[in-house]
């Protein structure tokens, strides 16, 4: 029951959030030095911590991106997002909270971003993850097909989301998934759950 309210919540958590433009190749993973692209169990974008759901805070706390407040729902239910963009594209959006008043998470699918295994959104395969990073799966819909989320545990605070290859049949269960299916499921997301307040 646990693992299914999890996957729930994660996938509504998904719902929200619009396809990404494609990376523009003007705008390549940026290296200045205190530009974060880093997403990982500990932070995302240079971010720790349940934040006010405030621009300028954000702003103060990821140096470098462009901060703005955007328009999202999830099934109908209309909140405020946030986004961290560099150049022309979103590499980061932070949802609230249940009550709108602190960052909930952090989610990305741009390949500006990096894992703590140099891990890339649309470029890696579930077989170069980390072992000891995904004990714990479940299986979802990603945008419309069908998927996977793995973390640590089920209250995990860094999963990555994979979408099997194309023509694969959705399973009930992560265990239902076929292992082949599996190692050629790709990279679609990373999400950063904050630390509660």
């Amino acid at each position: 029951m646990k693992r299914f309210i999890v996957v729930a919540v994660l996938a509504l958590a998904a719902c929200g959030q619009p396809q990404q433009r494609e990376t523009n190749e003007a705008y390549p993973v940026v290296g200045a030095p205190n530009y974060d692209a880093n997403i990982g169990p500990s932070s995302a974008a240079g971010i720790s911590a349940a934040l006010p759901m405030d621009v300028d805070a954000v702003a103060a706390a990821a140096p470098n991106y462009i901060v703005a407040e955007v328009d999202d729902q999830i099934e109908g239910d209309p909140f405020k997002a946030i986004t961290l963009s560099a150049g022309d594209e979103e590499v980061f959006r932070i949802n609230p909270t249940a009550d709108r008043r602190h960052i909930h998470s952090i989610v990305t699918r741009s390949t500006q971003a990096r894992s703590p295994a140099g891990e890339i959104v649309t470029q890696s395969k579930f077989a170069v993850a980390p072992p000891e990073e995904v004990t714990f799966c479940a299986a979802e819909f990603v945008d419309g097909a069908p998927g996977f989320a793995c973390s640590t545990a089920a209250d995990g605070t860094f999963w990555r989301v994979y979408r099997l290859p194309e023509g694969a049949r959705a399973a009930e269960t992560f265990e239902e998934i076929e292992p082949d299916l599996l190692h050629d499921a790709t990279l679609v997301e990373m999400r950063w759950i904050a630390p509660r307040v």
